[in-house]
């Protein structure tokens, strides 16, 4: 891997909030993006392993490397366009934003991750950025980046920024 010198999102604040959120265009179809992003075999593959009730205020769990994340409701689910999840983070529920569209020329994915306190925002951009460039090689069919590597020079950019 290559340095890593620039940030594929933002952070956005609102008081002592903040919201991660990354635009992004692939080159394939909004459907495909949706099963992407929402198929739990094809999620395992740049996200994570995902168990549990994905309907409409159904209850799943995130099983990442490090712990697991119970306790995600699903918001909204408008296939293929929209798809909304709370994540518990502390007391307060965060909220994720998925929102896919046909951009001319393949996909547009905008994807926000909202009511996170300030000192999360590094943290969380550093993720969700390094879960971005995996979607992007899923996408390709390419090899995704080591994780570690990635988090740790994401988030020291991000720390800049927060």
């Amino acid at each position: 891997m290559g340095e890593l010198t620039q940030v594929l999102g933002r952070i956005d604040r609102d008081g002592d909030t903040v919201a991660v959120v990354f635009d992004r265009h692939y080159p394939t179809t909004p459907d495909d993006l949706w099963q992407a992003c929402t198929d739990p075999e094809r999620l395992a593959r740049w996200f994570a392993p995902v168990s549990g009730d994905l309907r409409p205020g159904g209850r799943f769990t995130i099983h990442f490397d490090d712990a697991d994340t119970p306790s995600c409701r699903v918001v909204t689910c408008e296939a293929p366009a929209r798809l909304v999840w709370e994540w518990p983070v502390r007391d307060v529920p965060s909220l994720v934003t998925v929102e896919i569209s046909e951009d001319g020329q393949g996909s547009r994915l905008v994807l926000r991750h909202e009511r996170l306190a300030a000192g999360q925002a590094a943290g969380y951009a550093a993720g969700w950025d390094t879960y971005v460039r995996a979607l992007d090689a899923h996408v390709a069919g390419a090899p995704g980046p080591e994780w570690d590597a990635t988090w740790s020079a994401l988030h020291e950019l991000y720390a800049e920024d927060a």
